[in-house]
C-alpha cells in the first residue's frame, strides 16, 4: 500500500537505535512551509520519517526517510480492496486505512502530525495501533476551518484522544482553549530557523531606489492590497522605491490590476513563488519588510507569523507588520519592528516613511531583530525542546480520557 522513497529504507537501519517518529504530512512540502522542514532535518535524538501522499521539492526539502502512501494511480481493483479493508477494520473511508497500513509497517514510536486536519485524518489508525498522537495547529485549521461545526466537532474528538497539542504562540493557544482543548496538552513550540541560511547584514540604504519586499502567497490574509495603497502613498513623497513581491496565488491578477489602477505598476516587481535560494537572494537586496497581515472575510488568518518575519529580522531587515495573531509575539514592537493595526493603510504608509526618514535606527533595530531571533527561535535551540516533549509523552504513556471529559 505504500512505497519507499528517497535514499533510505525506514524498515532497514538496524543500527539506528533512535526511536522512530512519523512525521505525517500528506502534502510534502510546498515552499511556504519551510517552518516544518527546519524541524524535521534539525531532530537528531529520534529518527523522524516523513509520510506523505503526494510528494513535491523534495529537491528543496530533502530528507533522510520518506514513507509514500499511495493515493493516485491505483487499480479499480485495489480501491475496491482498500474500501473492503476499510470496512472490516471499522475505518471511516479508505483514506484511513491506507495511513493505518502505512503506520502499521513502519511502528512508529509516535506519530507526529502536522496541521489539525491531519491529526483528525491519523486518530482513529494511532488509536488501533496504540502509539501516541502529537497534533501541531499552524492558521487555518485554527482559523476557517474551526469556524464551521462539523470540524469543531472532529477537532473535540481529536482533543480528547491525542496526546499533545502544539501551538507556535500564545494567540494560537487561545484559539485551542476555546475549541475546547484540555491546557494541561497544549504546549507552545515555537517556529524556529536555522541562522546560519540569514547571514547578518544589516540593512544600508545610500543611493537608488529604497526596495520594500513582501512574502507570502497572493492571498487576501497577507494584505498585499493594503501593502500597494501604502506603497502607492509612499511613492508620492519617495519617488525612489519599490516593491518586491515574492510569492504567488489566486489573488495575483486581481492586484496586478489594483497596481495598475494606483499608479504604481512599473514599480512593482512580482517575482512569483520562489524556491529558497532564489528567495534569499532577492531580500539580499531589499531594504525594508512589509507583512500588513489581516483576517480574511473567510476567517482565516496567520493563527501564528510568518516565517519571513523571523528570516528577515535574524539577516537585518526593518520590518513593517501589522498587530495580527501572533506577529506581535514574533518581533520586537518598537525595536526591531513597527506594528500598526490591521487594514489600516494610512498608518502602514506612515510607518514605512517614518523608517525610511530615519535609517539612521536600521543598524539598532537589527541588532535588536538579530538578538531576538537568536534567543527564541533558533533551530538549534527549538528542536531539542521539541525532541524532549517526543520523549515525555513516548516515555510516559498517558491515559486516554472518554470523550466526556473534554467540553
Amino acid at each position: 500500500m505504500f512505497a519507499r522513497m528517497h535514499r533510505t529504507n525506514p524498515m532497514k537501519n538496524i543500527e539506528d537505535a533512535r526511536l522512530v517518529v512519523a512525521e505525517v504530512k500528506p502534502d510534502y512540502l510546498p515552499l511556504t512551509e519551510t517552518f516544518i522542514y527546519e524541524y524535521v532535518r534539525a531532530l537528531q535524538r529520534v529518527r523522524p520519517i516523513v509520510v506523505a501522499e503526494e510528494v513535491k521539492h523534495l529537491e528543496h526539502f530533502p530528507v533522510e526517510a520518506l514513507v509514500r502512501v499511495r493515493a493516485r494511480g491505483m487499480t479499480v481493483g485495489e480501491r475496491i480492496a482498500d474500501r473492503l479493508q476499510a470496512a472490516l477494520f471499522g475505518f471511516e473511508n479508505a483514506r484511513v486505512y491506507r495511513y493505518y497500513e502505512a503506520l502499521r509497517r513502519l511502528r512508529p514510536h509516535l506519530v507526529h502530525a502536522h496541521f489539525g486536519p491531519t491529526g483528525v485524518l491519523l486518530l482513529a489508525a494511532t488509536q488501533r495501533l496504540k502509539v501516541p498522537l502529537i497534533t501541531s495547529f499552524y492558521g487555518y485549521d485554527l482559523s476557517a476551518l474551526a469556524r464551521e461545526s462539523d470540524w469543531r466537532a472532529r477537532y473535540r474528538h481529536l482533543f480528547a484522544r491525542g496526546a499533545l497539542f502544539l501551538v507556535e504562540g500564545p494567540h494560537m493557544r487561545e484559539r485551542l482553549l476555546r475549541l475546547g482543548c484540555p491546557s494541561e496538552r497544549i504546549r507552545l513550540q515555537r517556529i524556529a530557523i536555522d541562522l546560519d541560511e540569514f547571514p547578518f547584514r544589516p540593512r544600508v540604504w545610500r543611493e537608488g531606489p529604497v526596495r520594500l519586499l513582501q512574502v507570502g502567497r497572493l492571498v487576501e490574509k497577507k494584505g498585499h492590497e493594503y501593502a500597494l495603497r501604502a506603497f502607492a502613498r509612499l511613492r508620492s513623497r519617495v519617488r525612489a522605491s519599490e516593491f518586491y513581491v515574492i510569492g504567488d496565488g489566486p489573488l495575483r491578477s486581481h492586484l496586478e490590476r489594483l497596481a495598475e489602477e494606483l499608479g504604481i505598476a512599473e514599480a512593482v516587481r512580482w517575482m512569483g513563488a520562489l524556491p529558497r535560494a532564489a528567495y534569499r537572494e532577492v531580500a539580499e537586496q531589499c531594504h525594508i519588510l512589509v507583512q500588513p497581515s489581516v483576517v480574511a472575510a473567510t476567517g482565516d488568518d496567520e493563527g501564528g507569523a510568518p516565517t519571513v518575519l523571523l528570516e528577515m529580522q535574524a539577516s537585518g531587515m526593518p520590518i513593517v507588520a501589522t498587530r495580527h495573531a501572533d506577529i506581535p509575539y514574533v518581533v520586537r514592537e518598537g525595536e526591531s519592528a513597527r506594528l500598526v493595526p490591521e487594514r489600516d493603510v494610512a498608518a502602514l504608509a506612515d510607518a514605512l516613511l517614518e523608517l525610511i526618514e530615519n535609517r539612521e535606527r536600521w543598524p539598532s533595530m537589527a541588532e535588536a531583530g538579530r538578538t531576538f531571533v537568536a534567543e527564541r527561535h533558533d533551530i538549534r535551540r527549538e528542536a531539542p525542546r521539541l525532541e524532549e516533549l517526543y520523549w515525555s509523552v513516548i516515555e510516559a504513556p498517558y491515559a486516554v480520557p472518554s470523550l466526556s471529559d473534554v467540553p
